[in-house]
């Protein structure tokens, strides 16, 4: 971890400044804060009770989506819940040219896309 060392003590600054990410070439929100250089160390002991390869350390994340720094080869991996690789940027370097500070805008109102009515709610009514 002593190459990649930096980078972890120093990602929590990264709150402050980004809002999404580019997973995959589509912009997703940044919705949990990357952790602090404690709660990384503390991560380490909780990998294999959540199925995290040892060489993967994590950074981000609620345990059942993460970004993990691969320790080995210095990439970035993105896991869902079944620790199914989602996303790879190949260094450090690349994984912060795919931060942006852009706020992700949801439309709060719903809206009706189709709808149907049931031959059996017909009958009944």
């Amino acid at each position: 971890m002593n190459d990649y060392s930096k980078f972890l003590k120093e990602v929590e600054i990264f709150n402050k400044k980004y809002a999404s990410i580019f997973v995959n070439c589509e912009l997703e929100p940044l919705v949990m804060p990357f952790w602090s250089w404690q709660e990384i160390q503390n991560g380490l002991e909780l990998r294999k009770d959540w199925e995290v390869d040892a060489s993967l350390i994590p950074f981000y994340g609620d345990w059942h989506e993460l970004f993990c720094l691969n320790e080995r080869t210095g990439e970035i991996i993105a896991l869902d819940d079944n620790r199914e690789e989602i996303c790879k940027w190949t260094s450090i370097n690349n994984f912060i040219r795919c931060l942006s500070e852009k706020e992700i805008e949801y439309d709060d109102e719903p809206q009706i896309v189709n709808t149907s009515n049931s031959s059996e709610f017909m009958k009944k009514h």
